[in-house]
């Protein structure tokens, strides 16, 4: 509003008579193109106001031709019928007219376009004037070629844009779903899937079973027909599991994205694949079944004599057992993309018209592609077993302090609590090498001022929110950097705040987990050295010293 205030100051300035006219409604229009004479045109839209900066061309190119029939106008689209097209456009739009009829439209700043075109269109217009030449006029409600080659390249350019950015998001995403997928991996041991690909699969239609209570009726009903899906590849596959037991089937629709993450393990086997199976792979449902290795039951009686100690043994470690198990039944030896001849892959591949390899079936060969396969396709089965999808980064930014004004940044850190999203302590500030010091406040000054260091510093994230209030508290206390944006400041926390850094200790922690094993050797030796009470007392004192930590007052 002020730029347009400021525009329209401009237009009305200089003395004598207004640069240009200003046409801000209907009614302006109406009265400016009833009037004779060449006329050109800023058209604009409020939120972005005219172009200012080509007001001096305009003037240096009028006194220069010094001709009576050159007028200019700005034109506000948001209030005019006629320029409704134009509303929200940010490029400028000059139209030029004969005597109220328009005949040329161009778009953009370039000074030296618009100059010369004026000059042209000057000339062009004194002959139409005199008759020596015929002119077409556009109609104002057709979209001329340049809007439209505008249009393209707008359209083009958004294409580009959102290609980028959605490579940006799925890059951060890559590694958030790796952290959860190898954490759910863990709850998934026993289990794996094979999926059959469309061309494998046909739907016929058979008649539906009729019930019981049918045969009470004196007439029986009409059969119903129903649709069955077979799977020919499928059930030649079932007698090949040995001990593997299928627990569950189901069909599911894929995107470019969810394809991409089943074979995220395997992107030369899918690279491998001819295009037709990429597009029936993302137009048809995809079959695909879950398999199990079998839960041994312990005998009640054998564990009743099984000692307390005993029974509190580590689990079984099945991790990529199921995986190797199925992979040497789908592939034999080899590998998806190669797999041993006469194995089921081998079998059941097909070729096309050009003489293409097309495979039938794939089965995942490690615990990530598993489970990356079976949160796609079975998905209920994954949420149910404790799956949890992460979740895109909220926009965000990273500040940066040094270590000495951790006093004041810290209770800010606790106001703002819901709005940070991590902090901690680093030792330095290299965004390709970060080495975290700890995320407590008491734990560092345990750690004492001479380990930390000078160059410590303490590093947080937090989210964007109404005018960055809870960013602009921390920089009113002087950071060593602050994210220029939120799009800037997701990436930058990233490297400071990896997926796992609630699993990450730090340098302190590590510390203090070795001074502990060193205080109990000690304990140990200095109790085996004495005699009677007095290697009691000398047991019961050390913890004393381990009780009365340094106050924990931030390194300064």
């Amino acid at each position: 509003t002020n730029q347009n205030k400021r525009s329209g100051r401009m237009a009305k300035k200089g003395g004598q008579a207004a640069l240009q006219e200003e046409i801000n409604n209907d009614d302006d229009w109406i009265k400016m193109i009833e009037k004779p004479g060449m006329y050109v045109v800023d058209v604009y839209t409020e939120w972005c106001g005219p172009c200012i900066p080509m007001t001096a061309y305009l003037k240096k190119i009028k006194l220069e031709l010094g001709s009576e029939n050159l007028h200019y106008a700005i034109a506000k689209s948001d209030n005019i019928t006629m320029l409704e097209r134009f509303r929200q456009k940010s490029e400028s739009y000059w139209m030029f007219f004969y005597d109220g009829k328009l005949v040329n439209i161009i778009i953009g700043t370039n000074a030296p376009r618009l100059m010369k075109l004026i000059v042209e269109e000057l000339d062009q217009y004194v002959k139409f004037k005199n008759g020596e030449v015929q002119k077409e006029f556009i109609a104002l409600d057709t979209v001329t070629n340049e809007e439209k080659n505008k249009l393209i390249e707008s359209e083009n350019y958004q294409k580009q844009k959102t290609r980028k950015e959605k490579k940006i998001r799925d890059f951060r995403m890559m590694k958030a779903r790796e952290h959860s997928l190898k954490k759910f991996s863990v709850n998934i041991q026993i289990q794996t899937c094979v999926i059959f690909f469309p061309h494998t699969v046909k739907y016929i239609m058979v008649e539906k079973s009729v019930d019981d209570d049918s045969e009470e009726l004196v007439k029986p009903p009409e059969p119903i027909m129903v649709e069955k899906r077979v799977c020919e590849v499928a059930n030649l596959c079932a007698s090949k599991y040995e001990e593997l037991i299928v627990i569950e089937d189901n069909e599911v629709e894929l995107t470019e994205d969810t394809l991409n993450e089943i074979f995220c393990t395997e992107k030369e086997f899918l690279e491998s694949f001819p295009q037709e199976l990429v597009d029936q792979l993302l137009s048809k449902k995809v079959y695909s079944i879950m398999l199990s290795m079998p839960i041994i039951k312990h005998d009640t009686a054998a564990q009743e004599v099984v000692t307390e100690e005993e029974n509190t043994s580590e689990p079984i470690d099945l991790m990529g057992v199921i995986e190797q198990k199925l992979s040497t039944i789908i592939y034999g030896d080899g590998t998806p993309l190669s797999p041993s001849p006469n194995s089921l892959a081998d079998v059941h591949k097909t070729v096309n018209e050009s003489g293409q390899k097309i495979p039938s079936l794939y089965t995942p060969r490690n615990p990530l592609s598993k489970a990356s396969a079976l949160t796609i396709l079975f998905d209920t089965f994954c949420k149910d077993n404790g799956y949890i999808a992460p979740q895109p980064p909220l926009p965000q930014y990273l500040v940066i302090f040094d270590i000495n004004k951790s006093n004041i940044v810290l209770p800010i850190i606790e106001d703002l609590e819901e709005k940070v999203v991590h902090y901690g302590f680093f030792r330095c500030a290299d965004p390709e090498k970060p080495k975290l010091l700890c995320k407590d406040s008491e734990l560092l000054a345990t750690y004492g001022s001479d380990k930390v260091g000078k160059d410590a510093k303490l590093v947080l994230s937090v989210l964007m929110d109404d005018k960055d209030k809870s960013l602009l508290r921390f920089v009113d206390v002087g950071p060593n950097y602050a994210s220029p944006d939120y799009e800037s400041g997701i990436d930058d926390a990233i490297k400071f705040f990896p997926y796992d850094f609630d699993e990450m200790d730090g340098e302190v922690k590590l510390w203090l987990a070795q001074q502990e094993i060193q205080d109990e050797e000690d304990t140990g030796v200095e109790c085996g050295l004495g005699e009677g009470e007095e290697g009691v007392m000398e047991e019961e004192n050390y913890p004393q010293d381990q009780q009365e930590p340094a106050q924990s007052s931030v390194v300064n």
